[in-house]
């Protein structure tokens, strides 16, 4: 089975060659004059092509890398002023934090300001209501002295009229009882 395999395959290669040869000799005429015509077309066929393909294909390629390459470009250029944007955005973003931190402190500031003020209005209404008070009370306390005094005088009055049996007239009575009280306040 192989010797047949192997024969089968040596006849194959040999059609193959057979047909190669037959070909070759189609391409390649053994006439010069039909080889170089056929070398000539060629070459203009080249030419040809060159002109009409090749020129518009490196053309169009040429145009097709230099949009590319300013997409790129454009892109990079987006990119970085994305990037400044961003670094812009967060240095506003650091300065509205510290703002909003000076405001904070401000306020809490003015607060502690307006407390100490309303404390210190308050301490001085306190003293202003006692020292009103002291005066209110030193004037009561001199006021029912007075008083005192008046009665005093009209209780000694009174008695001294009982007790001396001629009557000495009032006016004479207020003064020796009123020489009496400021003796009396002037010993102590």
């Amino acid at each position: 089975m192989q010797k047949i395999k192997i024969t089968s395959l040596f006849a194959l290669a040999d059609n193959a060659f057979d047909d190669l040869q037959e070909i070759g000799k189609k391409i390649i005429p053994n006439d010069i004059w039909s080889f170089v015509i056929q070398i000539l077309a060629t070459a203009i066929l080249v030419l040809i092509l060159a002109k009409f393909l090749v020129k518009p294909a490196k053309k169009f390629i040429k145009e097709r890398q230099e949009f590319i390459q300013n997409n790129i470009d454009e892109s990079i250029d987006k990119n970085k002023e994305a990037e400044d944007k961003l670094e812009m955005a967060e240095k506003h973003l650091k300065e509205s934090k510290e703002e909003g931190k000076q405001i904070v402190k401000n306020a809490q500031l003015t607060a502690m300001n307006e407390k100490k003020r309303i404390v210190n209005e308050g301490k001085e209404e306190v003293n202003h209501m006692r020292d009103k008070a002291y005066q209110e009370i030193e004037s009561e306390k001199l006021k029912m002295k007075k008083e005192i005094s008046e009665e005093v005088v009209d209780v000694a009055l009174l008695a001294a009229s009982k007790v001396v049996s001629r009557e000495i007239n009032d006016e004479d009575n207020r003064k020796i009882i009123q020489d009496f009280i400021k003796k009396d306040k002037d010993n102590g």
